[in-house]
């Protein structure tokens, strides 16, 4: 996007260049990159945090960020997320400006009256969300985070609709940048939690600048040529969709938090000794988290491309890129999880000081259960294609009661393992249904990728017997045809080739079948 600040063109004209959407090569370029450095300033930002602040307080900040995770899309009843979705549609129809304002309306209401409900029952809300009864000043504080978090994911959204994945990727960039900044600060003058409520806020606000270009030639109210649209007309067909998006929110949301608050109120039988264990569990999924998180930029990819073959009516397409991916993305998630379960224990014992012994003992668990999650995001994109979201939600549903059922069954008897244990059941059976669910929909993907799909339980070997079976594996992939195709071995050196070429790598060390060029 480029706005010209000395021009002859009417302003009506720089008004429409402010929408007009970035490419997408360059859009995808900017965010690959972006993704990588916003891993990496998360990663140093999570270990800092974990160095200077005691169990405890890590913990009640790992509620906080659960609780922004989990309230923010609740408290608007998903209508930000319709954004992504409708925005092109209005902005076709030129009734965009007021679709935009009847959402921000609707999102304000949420947004306030969640806001009002935490400020006015302090108390209540503070032993639901922490365990513990804190200070008036402190639940107003954070819900006045809250807001500012919703309003920075509520643009980030209009902008992903209007296809501008420079400025969002910038804004991601910039709240991660601050966040960091201002918690370091925070924390190293005052070495209490609170203040990283206070550093979520300001990186909420300072995440809104690069967004600022954006509106400042918006386009002014629509002519009166253009059709008006009713509430009624577009309620109709918003609030399904709102809805739907609302209830996979929540669903996903409460699963990827559960096991933490079932460890503050049921784990132990001190208030205190459960912020700890929720402290302890947070250390041991800072690494295993990178992975959850490449899941879904890598399932983002993914889906457009999916979604092109599947417009041609030929499943098998489909079914061979299904199983080209999870073949590739269970090697790619294994290598990165065999290689930090291995410098782990570095990291704890110098970096972290031996602070968190029991995250070290949970990390092996964390990174299976996050290899699996990753594999069943990425096989979930099927069901997108076909239109078959309600599918997803079943599953989603099925595997957050059973999370929830032994969470509280071995969480009061076996503490962090207990929960680990509990979500890693859960996202196997949740992995096992989209599995076959899969092949009821006529996408078989053979037994040579359930080979890939149970890979990752290598990783609890520990790091050197896991390490020994990956190297099998990629031997028995490279000389023999039982676990990779020649089909697929041909897809992914006529992928890897050019890369390989550039660094001066012989194509031929990649596959060293002869049969291959037959």
């Amino acid at each position: 996007m480029s706005i010209a600040l000395t021009s002859s063109e009417p302003d009506q004209d720089r008004s429409k260049d402010s929408l007009e959407a970035d490419s997408l090569a360059s859009g995808l370029s900017f965010m690959l990159g972006a993704n990588i450095v916003q891993r990496a300033i998360g990663f140093i930002r999570n270990l800092a945090l974990c160095r200077f602040l005691t169990d405890e307080h890590l913990g009640l900040w790992a509620l906080t960020s659960s609780f922004f995770v989990l309230a923010a899309p609740f408290a608007v009843f998903g209508l930000p997320g319709t954004l992504g979705r409708m925005v092109s549609s209005y902005q076709t129809s030129g009734q965009l400006n007021v679709f935009l304002k009847r959402i921000a309306i609707g999102t304000t209401v949420g947004a306030l009256c969640f806001a009002s409900a935490i400020s006015m029952a302090p108390s209540a809300s503070s032993f639901v969300i922490f365990g513990v009864e804190l200070s008036r000043s402190t639940m107003m504080l954070l819900a006045l985070a809250l807001c500012l978090v919703i309003l920075f994911n509520s643009i980030t959204e209009l902008l992903s609709g209007l296809r501008k994945p420079l400025i969002v990727s910038a804004m991601h960039s910039c709240n991660s940048l601050s966040f960091t900044v201002a918690s370091f600060v925070g924390v190293l003058m005052h070495k209490n939690w609170q203040v990283l409520i206070i550093a979520s806020a300001i990186a909420s606000v300072a995440g809104l600048i690069p967004a600022i270009p954006a509106f400042r030639n918006w386009p002014k109210a629509e002519s009166d040529a253009k059709p008006t649209l009713s509430h009624r007309a577009m309620w109709k067909r918003v609030l399904p969709f709102a809805i739907s998006i609302w209830c996979m929110n929540l669903l996903t949301n409460l699963f990827d938090v559960v096991d933490r608050y079932m460890l503050l109120h049921l784990a132990s039988q001190t208030a205190e000794q459960g912020r700890a264990l929720v402290g302890q569990f947070h250390s041991g999924r800072i690494m295993p988290s990178l992975l959850s998180s490449l899941a879904l930029v890598l399932g983002g990819m993914l889906l457009p491309y999916l979604a092109s073959e599947w417009e041609t009516g030929d499943k098998r397409k489909v079914a061979n890129s299904l199983r080209l991916t999870l073949k590739c993305s269970s090697i790619f998630f294994v290598a990165l999880s065999i290689a930090s379960i291995s410098v782990a224990p570095l990291l704890f014992k110098h970096v972290l000081q031996g602070k968190y012994d029991g995250g070290l003992e949970i990390m092996p668990q964390a990174m299976l259960h996050c290899c699996l999650a990753a594999i069943t995001c990425l096989m979930q994109n099927y069901f997108w294609c076909a239109e078959q979201g309600k599918k997803v939600g079943i599953i989603v549903a099925i595997g957050l009661c059973i999370n929830i059922l032994l969470n509280a069954w071995w969480v009061p008897q076996f503490g962090l393992h207990g929960a680990i244990v509990a979500t890693s059941v859960a996202g196997v059976t949740i992995l096992s249904i989209t599995l076959f669910e899969l092949n009821r929909s006529g996408v078989w993907l053979g037994l040579d990728s359930l080979a890939f799909a149970l890979l990752p339980i290598c990783i609890l070997l520990g790091s050197l017997p896991a390490a020994v079976v990956f190297s099998v594996f990629l031997v028995l992939m490279g000389r023999t045809s039982w676990l990779v195709t020649k089909d697929e071995k041909r897809v992914l050196q006529m992928a890897i080739t050019p890369m390989m070429k550039k660094l001066r790598i012989p194509a031929e060390s990649l596959w060293p079948d002869n049969s291959l060029n037959r």
